[in-house]
């Protein structure tokens, strides 16, 4: 169910992507951190958007004051994401970056957790 890699004298886990549970696991996450309703009310009024990672301490399960985010989609507007960051940053005490990216291609590389995707409906 883990993935681990060792940095230097410690080692990492994190989710194993090809595990079965993988999609549970990564619920639960949400629901835990309250990253859930967080993303469920911005997907909302992002209709572009296409995924919602986040990345760094938080995704490896480790206690952060940062939190980093990867939006990827399209035609974004940015003044919401800014107001959002930084009503985010107000509640919860933590220091909120956000990347955006425009190619789901990319989120093969992306080193984090999905936390979100957007539904495909197959035809």
């Amino acid at each position: 169910m883990l993935a681990s890699k060792t940095e230097g004298r410690r080692k990492l886990y994190s989710v194993n992507n090809t595990h079965p549970l993988t999609s549970d696991l990564t619920s639960i996450v949400r629901k835990v951190s309250g990253i859930d309703a967080l993303v469920e009310r911005v997907t909302a009024n992002l209709p572009s958007l296409e995924q919602v990672w986040v990345c760094g301490d938080l995704a490896r399960g480790l206690p952060s004051e940062y939190i980093e985010a990867i939006l990827v989609g399209a035609d974004f507007d940015r003044s919401y994401i800014k107001r959002l960051t930084d009503r985010a940053q107000s509640l919860t005490g933590k220091t909120i970056t956000v990347k955006v990216e425009k190619e789901t291609e990319l989120s093969g590389a992306i080193d984090g957790l999905l936390v979100w995707a957007q539904e495909t409906t197959e035809q």
